[in-house]
């Protein structure tokens, strides 16, 4: 936390800003004191009381006379109003409060005394206060340190509380029911031959959990076989989120969860886990607040690394930010407070943030056991040993935060922890540490690591040893023990010289053991160093690639460079070469939006020449992509289709790929309704009445709307936007309610044809509802049916009576007479 405590502008024009709260500066009076053996009665209406939390002087004989009086008094803090009024009670000379009101006045009040009804203000620590019962003002002179902090916030923000659950509880998450299958498939032609790949998703949504399950297709020849057809399972799996407890429940397949030092492997079984992701509003890493204190009303402007992000007004007395959005890294935060009269204060504080660190009290933890998948994603997929694992995050504080890790399997068990903790603004290091036994064998682990990001420099480094006898459940199950990884990296960002980054990578590795047939495997020893550089001049980026294997097996180097052109936002031109003597060409356009066409186009020349040509058109029901391919004296023609079929609300709804959420709008029965997300048009309802709008944010809040230019008069639309937050991986139904008014205008007029005088009243028999007389006797009535029987009161006395039939029409308001009244017209 930045603290800048004692920050006092000294603006005052008067020597009321310093006059202490119990002096007596109000209508001429003799103030009445009490003591604790002296009984007193309620003071008369012009007196002043006083008191003193130390002395306790306010206090006296419960048992004297008078009874309980209620005040509502303006308070006024160490000479300063707070504009607010708080509720007191004077018991026998005693003014007291209950403890809600005195904190919402913004008084601390000790933790003993919080559960009271009332309490006196003489229980508050250096309370000194002064009463005017003429002017009903309460005046108090108390230490900053006694006071409540004015919590700031930022003008789009809305002050949430970050601990898990907490906020989580008022939020809705929708769900409907349904179906959704993802497809994206290729299909190839090839020196005569016929070929094709692809994946498919499937899954089904409830408001009780989501069941998946993915796979990968080859239709003749394969990596991993051969065969007329082959079908690979990855993925099924069911999972229930609750988004209360930010706990996720998973049955079937999934990736365990892993630390820095870990190895994550795909296991089919059952995992429970915290998902942070079910609140998209939860700031899980400490950020940067500040606190001061105003000695006069001032205006508190606060900039993040050069940018505003808080601007709001202050009483007297102090204040805090409790979070200020900044950037992951190093920064700057400024703080100028300015009062009425123009003068500043500014205070500059460095600060560090770090995805990596756990706000104070938040907690992250993993359960998972079943059976490690081997050769996932592959036609040889088999089960492994039955193995199980879990680890622990917590924060301690804001610059520490602390882990464990524990792994077990057959006759082998894992256990390591450690932490990772901020150096003030210079960034985080982490350390960890692990030990390994079974089969009689110990073996350990450790990682040590630090990083510092900022806006221009960033480096850091990771290193992670392992002895001869380290073994983890990766290891059990057929991978090859990494004895040693050590990462290094640098960049700089500077607008003049533009980015320029260097990484150092070392992995040594053990031959895994053979679990694919006719695979040869070896230990792995590699030494990579890596460049990168890019500088962006205009619309023009040019860019230099270049790594370089140093292991001595196999080294090996690739140096790329070239320039690309933008142009708009959707097309780039890339010229290049690399290091073995090949030249490039590549021209593209995007397809973001339905109904865009794209393109890629690609020529290479040199030590090798290929050409490459493909067209993407995006349609509202999937991508369509088509290309050649010439290169290595084959020509390969190819077709993808990439989309999505659902089933929900008794329907299909072909789409594009359907990665999270999505919503059916609804708009029946009104049809061609144009439909908004987030204020952007994207399509209409059609004949249907239906659009699948896809790219929904899971448990976030997603805006939909419709166009009211779209409703006809004679509907009411209760609502024309709404806010969901639906489940991930689910549909939801968004239903705009709706009403016809089967309204006509009738125009009524007497038995001589004259149109009823303008203030007549009209009843509708069938409803009771009354509607006034307008102009030429006109008058506008809903909810009509198919033969109305009315009742007019005259605006001069006399009634009469009608009859007459209504047809509605879809979209218009019908105008129905001359209707002839007939009755006493006086």
């Amino acid at each position: 936390m930045i603290v800048w405590m004692g920050i006092a502008l000294l603006l005052t024009t008067a020597s009321s800003a310093s006059t202490p709260a119990s002096s007596a500066s109000g209508p001429a009076s003799t103030p009445s004191t009490h003591s604790d053996s002296a009984a007193s009665t309620t003071p008369p209406p012009n007196a002043w009381l006083s008191g003193n939390a130390a002395d306790n002087s306010s206090a006296v004989d419960p048992a004297a006379g008078g009874g309980d009086e209620p005040l509502l008094l303006e308070v006024i803090v160490n000479g300063h109003s707070t504009n607010k009024i708080g509720e007191f009670l004077l018991r026998h000379g005693v003014l007291m409060a209950k403890p809600d009101e005195l904190r919402q006045l913004g008084f601390r009040v000790p933790v003993m005394l919080q559960k009271s009804d009332v309490i006196p203000l003489s229980a508050l620590q250096g309370f000194l206060w002064s009463l005017d019962t003429k002017n009903q003002v309460l005046k108090v002179s108390v230490s900053e340190q006694e006071l409540i902090p004015t919590l700031l916030q930022r003008s789009d923000t809305v002050a949430t509380s970050n601990k898990p659950g907490a906020e989580s509880r008022h939020r809705v998450i929708e769900s409907g029911t349904g179906l959704t299958f993802n497809y994206d498939e290729v299909g190839t032609y090839t020196s005569g031959q016929l070929g094709g790949s692809g994946i498919t998703g499937f899954r089904a949504f409830s408001p009780v959990g989501v069941l998946s399950s993915s796979w990968l297709n080859f239709v003749g020849s394969s990596t991993y076989g051969s065969g007329s057809y082959n079908l690979v399972r990855l993925n099924s799996t069911y999972t229930y989120s609750d988004a209360d407890s930010l706990r996720q429940y998973i049955l079937g397949d999934f990736i365990t969860d892993g630390l820095t030092w870990t190895r994550p492997i795909t296991m089919e079984g059952v995992q429970l886990h915290s998902d942070f992701a079910l609140r998209p509003d939860l700031i899980t890493f400490p950020l940067p607040s500040l606190s001061g204190s105003a000695s006069v009303p001032s205006t508190v402007n606060v900039l993040a690394n050069g940018n505003l992000v808080l601007s709001s007004q202050v009483g007297s007395g102090p204040f805090q930010t409790p979070q200020l959005p900044v950037i992951n890294g190093a920064g700057n935060i400024t703080m100028t407070m300015t009062n009425a009269m123009g003068q500043q204060v500014t205070v500059n504080q460095p600060f560090y943030t770090s995805s990596e660190l756990l706000k104070p009290g938040l907690q992250q933890f993993s359960v998972q056991a079943g059976l490690p998948r081997r050769n996932w994603g592959t036609v040889f997929d088999a089960y492994g040993k039955m193995a199980g694992a879990a680890l622990f995050r917590r924060g301690i504080s804001p610059k520490l935060t602390l882990e464990a890790s524990t792994e077990s399997t057959v006759n082998e068990e894992n256990l390591g922890g450690g932490g990772v903790y901020e150096i003030g603004s210079l960034g985080v290091v982490n350390a960890d540490v692990a030990v390994t036994h079974g089969g009689g064998t110990w073996g350990g682990l450790y990682s040590i690591g630090a990083q510092h990001i900022g806006q221009i420099v960033s480096l850091g480094g990771q290193w992670i040893e392992a002895t001869r006898n380290y073994r983890d459940v990766a290891a059990m199950n057929g991978e090859g023990v990494s004895r040693r990884q050590v990462s290094l990296f640098f960049s700089l960002a500077s607008k003049r010289l533009g980015s320029v980054g260097a990484a150092y990578g070392d992995v040594r590795q053990d031959a895994p053991v053979v679990q694919i047939p006719n695979n040869v495997t070896a230990p792995l020893i590699n030494k990579i160093v890596s460049f990168n550089a890019s500088k962006l001049w205009h619309k023009l980026n040019f860019y230099v690639d270049d790594f370089i294997n140093i292991s001595g097996q196999g080294s090996f180097n690739g140096l790329e460079g070239g320039v690309s052109i933008s142009f708009g936002h959707r097309s780039n031109v890339e010229v290049g070469g690399t290091n073995d003597g090949i030249a490039y060409t590549q021209v593209q356009q995007s397809a973001p939006d339905i109904g865009d066409w794209g393109y890629d186009a690609y020529l290479s020349a040199g030590a090798g020449n290929n050409e490459f040509a493909q067209l993407e058109y995006k349609s509202p029901y999937g991508i369509l992509l088509g290309g050649v391919d010439i290169g290595d004296g084959a020509t390969t023609v190819q077709l993808e289709a990439q989309g999505a079929v659902s089933y929900v609300d008794k329907a299909l709804f072909p789409s594009n790929t359907i990665y999270d959420s999505f919503a059916i709008v609804d708009t029946n029965p009104l049809k061609n309704v144009q439909v908004y997300q987030e204020n952007r048009n994207i399509g209409s309802t059609g004949k249907s009445g239906k659009l699948l709008v896809p790219d929904m944010r899971s448990y976030d809040a997603n805006l939909v709307s419709i166009s009211p230019a779209d409703v006809p008069l004679d509907v009411t639309l209760d609502n024309d936007q709404m806010t969901i937050r639906p489940q991930d991986r689910s549909g939801v139904v968004v239903k705009f309610p709706m009403t016809f008014s089967h309204g006509a205008l009738v125009k009524i007029v007497g038995k001589d044809g004259k149109p009823i005088p303008v203030g007549s009243t009209v009843t509708l028999i069938s409803t009771g509802v009354m509607f006034p007389v307008g102009y030429d006797g006109d008058v506008y009535m809903k909810n009509l049916g198919e033969k109305n029987e009315i009742s007019v009161e005259l605006d001069k006395g006399g009634r009469c009576t009608a009859s007459f039939h209504y047809k509605p029409t879809p979209g218009q308001i019908p105008a129905i007479g001359p209707v002839t009244c007939v009755g006493d017209m006086q």
